[in-house]
């Protein structure tokens, strides 16, 4: 048998092992072209995650204004309680508070203590038995601030020209000037597919399930509003609105004073227009205007 010498094996099999190594070069390179595309899918699937998070928000007010509609359809045409102030808490005589939702939300406990954290406040009202199948539609996917209770129940709050007289009976606006919607059939004008119903709040704004504004003069109307609750900005710099009609959609902000950070505690001073850490008190031309247009109108 004629084999080759030691010496020329080791000569045969040095190129075919050389070969199947990486160079330092080639090892940079491939580690800099997974950089580069990691660098370039990372901005979609953020941009993917948003949007998921912006159709989830959209789903979620739907389903509430499907509830909305079916309460006052099984009540007459007349809509759901939306007064405001939800710590003074009185229930009926079947236990259920008296208003679409209960309960005061801050970054502590809520008010009553547990507000934050307990569905009671949302289930334990007339509106509540219509949503009690699936609690979570209360708040939006992107809302993941927790309060030092733990995450919150609830980040969308009502139009608080929607269901109660609290806009011009306790923020000062003259009776009378303003459209109040206590029915299904008083969504005339700007009608019932522009005139929003319910948004996503800010977090540092959150309290009550009333979102209130301070409307300019009637004679100037739509002119911007300066905010007492303010809209948040979730979904890349926009927010969701649930109209009278059952149409969700989320608005794009184009004022950088809307798109407020989130600062993790609440405003000194919830109505009284006082300029807080949320942006409460400020004024936002395009968005004001746009939102002021589908809050209410003049009579």
């Amino acid at each position: 048998m004629n084999r080759p010498p030691p010496t020329s094996r080791r000569l045969n099999s040095s190129p075919r092992s050389t070969a199947l190594a990486f160079t330092l070069i080639e090892l940079l390179v491939v580690i800099a072209i997974i950089a580069i595309l990691a660098a370039m899918l990372l901005p979609a699937l953020a941009r993917a995650k948003q949007k998921a998070e912006g159709a989830g928000c959209i789903n979620n007010e739907k389903q509430l204004l499907a509830s909305w509609a079916m309460y006052s359809l099984d009540f007459s045409g007349i809509l759901v309680t939306n007064p405001g102030n939800g710590t003074v808490l009185s229930a009926d005589a079947q236990g259920l508070y008296d208003y679409w939702v209960a309960g005061w939300l801050d970054w502590n406990t809520g008010l009553p203590p547990g507000a934050n954290t307990n569905l009671n406040y949302l289930l334990q009202t007339p509106f509540g038995t219509y949503t009690a199948r699936n609690p979570g539609v209360y708040k939006c996917p992107a809302d993941k601030i927790a309060s030092r209770a733990g995450p919150r129940v609830r980040s969308i709050s009502m139009n608080g020209f929607v269901g109660g007289l609290c806009e011009e009976l306790v923020y000062g606006y003259s009776p009378g000037t303003w459209r109040i919607f206590l029915k299904d059939t008083s969504f005339v004008v700007p009608g019932s597919s522009k005139t929003w119903v319910l948004v996503d709040e800010h977090p540092d704004s959150i309290n009550d399930g009333l979102f209130g504004m301070n409307l300019p003069p009637a004679a100037t109307w739509p002119h911007a509003a300066d905010w007492d609750d303010v809209p948040a900005s979730y979904h890349n710099n926009a927010c969701g609105f649930g109209f009278a009609d059952g149409h969700a959609e989320v608005h794009k902000w184009l004022d950088p004073q809307t798109k407020v950070p989130i600062q993790g505690w609440n405003r000194p001073n919830a109505w009284a227009g006082v300029q807080g850490v949320n942006g409460t008190g400020t004024t936002s031309i395009h968005d004001g205007e746009w939102m002021v247009e589908r809050t209410t109108a003049p009579l």
